[in-house]
């Protein structure tokens, strides 16, 4: 591997030709403090020939270049050198404006004009709406990438505006004769170009592109360290070589998969997606160890690499409705999958995604039936109910790694019976972790819920809708739009009744009418009497009694809880 390395700076390097950011990169991902923190170390630092680190590129042919290591910085670079060349025009120096261009377009051999850096990820986005002189409008689909990149572009506009007040004016088309700046607006302009050019870093020459894919997986960018989905993305693009001109299929199914899950704010989707599919479909693995894995499984392997890109791709929208049903489609017969996926969410539980994501894949593929997978399902929400929300058990890592045994076995069974023999090993690896009645009862005493103790809300919701079924006497019932009530009004809590109030024993499941205009701070007895009238279940909701204080609370609350156990192991079990 031949290796160059000189110091140089900006004007050197965009003088030098057009750099394109290749395959293998990642797209532009700085967020907002970086962006900033960037531009205050180039602009605000007093230091002559500021060091922004390594750029290492490979030569595709002279003058193109392809960009390894610097992307993020050469883009953010080309965003503020951008701005620079708008504010020149807003102030009406065009010449100098068209100065600063040239480090963002020029002209070829040909003596067409192109832009010095290219990324096809983006695109047309960067080109239209920042890198063009004029703007041109080209519609585009305005992904993750391009909304970083409009923050970014946003956040350096904001700052120049402050640096230099001129900017913020309505512009008249002619020079400013107006400035609080001794230099004036067009001064301090050049002044925060010159800075920007005259930035330095080393730049690295390889090559050739596989040089380039083996120096990527040892590089970091500024402030960001790779992720396993950079990492990954690296070895599918090298391990499966393009055999068509107009078509990157390796990379277009790439981009499918990260499109899945463009509109989620974790930034480490793709990363949780990856494990969670390995712990599926491989074997038990760590985030850490990952990329290693999958690295021995593909390499010098193309054909093991497409498959499993395409696999990858093909699970992805599952992985997507389990981390958010209501985005997904689901028909009326599936709508019990739908509540236990969010009901796990709202547990806030990763040890069984492996497993439920195996489900999920081997419904969808016409392995599993519908009534398997409800049950499953089912079970795995009944559990971590009990284990998770409710005792707030610590598993020591056996939960997920046997997660990932079951799921596994059950990527591999084909037949019915292979199915019902996984199904059964789930069952009893439920059982043997579920804690036991008592304890469970202490810890369901403790589910408390007021105005301003509201840390168990979602769960004391939660547990009250468990109480009944959907339908009730004829009775449908809407369970996202009911209230939490309680029995013993809130205005109780100033005298000696606060944790009686509070506790999950004291409270029902109301409609907001029903609860705010009806029933409203009434005592006990006259809420009953108006409950009763409505036809509201209440022996499922163990309210038997007229007279309503603490003793009754206890009573009930132990009631809930022992129903709630019973039902629950029962239905694991």
């Amino acid at each position: 591997m031949k290796i160059e390395a000189n110091d140089k700076e900006i004007q050197d390097i965009f003088s030098l030709g057009y750099f394109n950011i290749p395959r293998f990169q990642r797209p532009y991902s700085w967020n907002s403090e970086e962006v900033e923190s960037f531009w205050d170390d180039i602009i605000l630092e007093k230091t002559e020939n500021y060091f922004i680190g390594s750029m290492v590129v490979y030569q595709t042919r002279k003058p193109y270049f392809g960009i390894v290591d610097g992307q993020q910085r050469l883009t953010t670079i080309t965003l503020i050198l951008s701005a620079i060349r708008n504010a020149f025009v807003k102030i009406g120096e065009e010449n100098l404006a068209k100065g600063v261009h040239k480090y963002v377009e020029k002209a070829n051999i040909d003596n067409e004009d192109e832009f010095i850096l290219k990324a096809e990820t983006s695109f047309p986005y960067l080109q239209s709406h920042i890198q063009s002189f004029d703007g041109y409008n080209v519609s585009c689909e305005v992904g993750s990438e391009e909304k970083k990149l409009e923050i970014a572009f946003d956040i350096i506009n904001r700052k120049l505006r402050k640096a230099i007040p001129e900017l913020a004016e309505e512009s008249t088309g002619q020079p400013s004769l107006f400035t609080n700046h001794e230099k004036g607006a067009a001064q301090e302009l050049k002044d925060f170009r010159d800075k920007v050019l005259s930035l330095k870093l080393v730049f690295i020459q390889l090559d050739n592109e596989e040089d380039a894919y083996l120096i990527f997986e040892t590089l970091n960018a500024r402030g960001r360290d790779l992720t396993t989905s950079d990492l990954v993305k690296n070895l599918f693009l090298k391990s499966i070589k393009n055999t068509s001109v107009s078509i990157d299929q390796s990379k277009e199914s790439w981009n499918a998969l990260v499109k899945v899950f463009d509109n989620y704010g974790e930034s480490n989707v793709i990363d949780n997606f990856l494990v969670h599919y390995w712990c599926s479909r491989v074997d038990y693995c760590t985030d850490k160890k990952l990329f290693s894995e999958i690295k021995a499984h593909v390499e010098d392997c193309p054909t093991r690499a497409r498959h499993l890109l395409t696999d990858l791709t093909t699970t992805a929208p599952y992985y997507s409705a389990l981390l958010q049903p209501d985005d997904a489609i689901w028909s009326k017969e599936e709508q019990s999958v739908k509540s236990s996926l969010k009901a796990l969410n709202l547990f806030k539980v990763k040890q069984q995604t492996a497993m439920t994501l195996a489900l999920l894949r081997s419904y969808k593929s016409g392995y599993l039936s519908l009534r398997n997978l409800k049950r499953a399902l089912l079970k795995i929400e009944s559990f971590h109910y009990c284990f998770n929300a409710i005792t707030s058990q610590r598993s020591s890592g056996s939960i997920a790694s046997n997660y990932s045994r079951l799921a596994i076995e059950l990527t591999r069974a084909r037949t019915n019976d292979e199915m019902q023999v996984v199904l059964n090993d789930l069952t009893m690896f439920l059982v043997s972790k579920l804690p036991d009645k008592e304890e469970f009862i202490v810890k369901f005493s403790e589910l408390e819920y007021t105005s301003k103790k509201t840390k168990h809300k979602a769960i004391v919701k939660y547990t009250l809708s468990t109480l009944f079924t959907s339908n009730n006497g004829g009775l449908t019932i809407d369970f996202e739009n009911l209230t939490i009530e309680h029995l013993l009004s809130e205005s109780k809590l100033k005298s000696d009744c606060e944790s009686a109030v509070a506790s999950i024993g004291n409270l029902i499941l109301l409609d907001r009418k029903t609860n705010s205009e009806e029933v409203a701070d009434k005592a006990p007895v006259d809420k009953f009497l108006i409950l009763k009238g409505k036809n509201y279940p209440m022996d499922q909701a163990f309210i038997e009694s007229s007279a309503w204080g603490n003793d009754q609370i206890i009573a009930r609350t132990r009631k809930m809880a022992e129903s709630i156990y019973n039902n629950l192991r029962a239905r694991i079990v």
